[in-house]
């Protein structure tokens, strides 16, 4: 699975799909990330640690 995490200028991050489903909001990214990060270990699926960032300036993705 990949996911991305969107920053909002309240500084408030995003978790969610690839295609736009939001999985939850959290109060900054470094929180999203560890919840991702955590979750990914718990799957023991090496492929689902690859999340994305959605930048505020152009929305372009990432990879963190």
């Amino acid at each position: 699975m990949y996911c991305l995490i969107k920053e909002w200028p309240n500084k408030m991050a995003t978790l969610m799909t690839e295609d736009g489903v939001v999985l939850w909001t959290f109060s900054d990214v470094e929180e999203a990330r560890k919840v991702w990060q955590d979750w990914c270990s718990l799957q023991n699926d090496k492929n689902s640690s690859q999340v994305g960032r959605l930048c505020k300036s152009d929305l372009s993705e990432q990879i963190l």
